[in-house]
């Protein structure tokens, strides 16, 4: 009886060994995650409240099939995740508006903002885009720029804004780079689903 007792690891044992492999499972999950975002590159800096956002990244996707997922407007929620709606109000030849709402920042930060998109394309090469609303931003403009070849297409993104509910520096940059980081690899993973299944 005592020997079997001994035998059977303590539950102190036990629990140690669940942490220690559920520990190294979400480590391993966290360097996944970042091997795959690490050719993702964001930058978000705040100049008095403004804050200017640059990012970029690489696919083998040829350039028309990237154009089309930028200028899929109205299935955008279909593959970011933090845009709630989005709908195309006119389009007339390069030039498009475009209503939409999404939730930025990470919870409990996290709140929904409205935005009226004026935005002008310059066919397979850059999206200008400008708020016309000013309900949620002061200021709210960007761009996406494409350069492509018979490899691969570089992706890169440009937004300057300015909300109207300021936030801490810190905490602003770091809802800022979160956001950016996600749409871009929402983005890109959209572009590599769609040149896969063709």
């Amino acid at each position: 009886m005592n020997r079997n007792a001994e035998s059977i690891p303590s539950r102190d044992r036990v629990v140690a060994r669940s942490l220690r492999r559920a520990l190294a499972l979400a480590l391993l999950m966290l360097w996944a995650t970042a091997s795959r975002a690490s050719d993702i590159a964001v930058s978000v800096q705040n100049d008095d409240g403004l804050y200017q956002v640059r990012g970029h990244f690489e696919t083998a996707a040829r350039l028309e099939l990237v154009w089309k997922v930028l200028t899929d407007y109205e299935h955008i929620p279909s593959f970011v995740e933090s845009v709630k709606h989005s709908d195309v109000e006119e389009r007339d030849g390069a030039r498009v508006k475009v209503r939409q709402t999404a939730a930025i920042g990470v919870f409990p930060l996290r709140r929904r903002v409205r935005v009226t998109l004026d935005v002008r394309e310059h066919p397979q090469r850059r999206i200008e885009f400008r708020d016309l609303l000013g309900h949620d931003f002061r200021l709210y403009h960007g761009s996406w720029s494409l350069r492509g070849d018979s490899v691969s297409t570089v992706v890169e993104y440009a937004l300057d804004a300015t909300p109207r509910s300021a936030a801490p520096q810190w905490i602003g940059r770091s809802m800022m780079s979160h956001s950016a980081q996600d749409l871009l690899q929402q983005v890109r993973d959209e572009i590599e689903r769609r040149s896969r299944a063709r």
